[in-house]
């Protein structure tokens, strides 16, 4: 059996058997331990912990720095909600939520690839722009990549790529998804190479949690780096691939208005061990790595302002950007991927 960087803290067997259920239908093995003193290890070493409620209030009185990728796991959903804020983490309720634990425990295995969320930290930074930057320059680059729309908000990031009238499933179309979803980039519009889940416009079923899992489960098993926009406020149902992103890039400029914005998002987001990309703004001269000082995040580079990639928007073309900008994007891809290959 291939092993996974997931460990379960609890001493529930009902909550074991069920977790230990979906490992072995995925090929995977889960670490397991039953007691207080094993969880508090577990949250400084394990990639993935899943926390039982028997476990949780030792570990909360514990006051563990937060990360990202804990999850309280059980069959009282109610129960483990009182420990979701003390610990920082998502409650996956069961039996309803197996499809969405299927995801989190697979999500660390050999077959995995990298998803990148990538947030705006304030309005105008070029999130969704520079999300679509990065999808693009993995696929020049030959990497298989999908870009998904997760801002309900951001008006449709297929008219960002000038793709509106692409055909093709939106979101809509697969708000029905459930389980374990077969290939769906035959399904799905596709840009430059790049396979694109784009928001539905005007009256339509929004899709849930385990719609969102399943085709983000389907993406990464047929790609090589899956790029998430999320705009400012992501969707509430792609919030727990936020959290579990590696890495999650907030997009800042370097102006003072900007990096307060940014650092109310972080907070907002609990973007734990988030990197942050600084976008150039005109007549602002501070230097990245001293916003990212102030912001306490790693600087995972800096991007320059470009009069094109705007210009470009409106008339509906690709943002490919000027030269500047593209050597900055593909380092970033270069980095994403190589952390990736470091970590398998």
């Amino acid at each position: 059996m291939r092993t996974a960087s997931v460990v379960l803290a609890t001493n529930d067997p009902a909550v074991t058997d069920a977790v230990e259920s979906v490992a072995a239908a995925l090929g995977l093995r889960v670490g397991r331990e039953v007691t207080a003193a094993g969880a508090l290890l577990a949250w400084r070493t394990a990639a993935v912990l899943l926390v039982g409620a028997d476990l949780a209030a030792a570990l909360a009185s514990e006051a563990p720095k937060r990360r990202p990728r804990v999850y309280l796991v059980g069959f009282d959903a109610a129960d483990l909600a009182s420990w979701s804020v003390p610990l920082g983490a998502e409650v996956i309720g069961l039996p309803h939520g197996v499809t969405w634990l299927s995801a989190v425990v697979g999500a660390d295995s050999d077959e995995a690839c990298p998803v990148v969320a990538v947030v705006g930290g304030s309005g105008g930074a070029g999130a969704s722009t520079f999300a679509a930057g990065l999808a693009l320059a993995a696929s020049r680059s030959g990497v298989p990549c999908a870009l998904v729309d997760a801002d309900p908000l951001g008006g449709g990031l297929d008219l960002l790529l000038g793709a509106e009238r692409t055909p093709g499933y939106r979101w809509p179309r697969l708000a029905g998804a459930y389980g374990e979803v077969g290939d769906v980039r035959d399904l799905l519009p596709a840009v430059a190479g790049v396979s694109v889940v784009a928001m539905g416009r005007g009256e339509s079923e929004a899709a849930g949690p385990e719609a969102v899992q399943a085709v983000a489960a389907s993406l990464c098993r047929h790609h090589g780096l899956v790029v998430l926009d999320c705009g400012r406020s992501p969707w509430p149902a792609a919030r727990m691939l936020v959290r579990g992103a590696r890495p999650a890039l907030v997009v800042t400029g370097a102006g003072v208005r900007s990096v307060a914005a940014t650092a109310s998002v972080v907070r907002a987001l609990d973007l734990v061990d988030a990197g942050v990309i600084v976008r150039g703004t005109p007549g602002v001269r501070v230097p990245p790595e001293l916003v990212a000082e102030t912001l306490e995040l790693e600087l995972w580079g800096a991007v320059p302002h470009d009069a094109a990639l705007a210009a470009a928007a409106e008339a509906g073309e690709l943002p490919r950007g000027r030269a500047a900008w593209r050597r900055a994007v593909d380092a970033i891809v270069a980095r994403v991927l190589a952390e990736a290959s470091d970590g398998d």
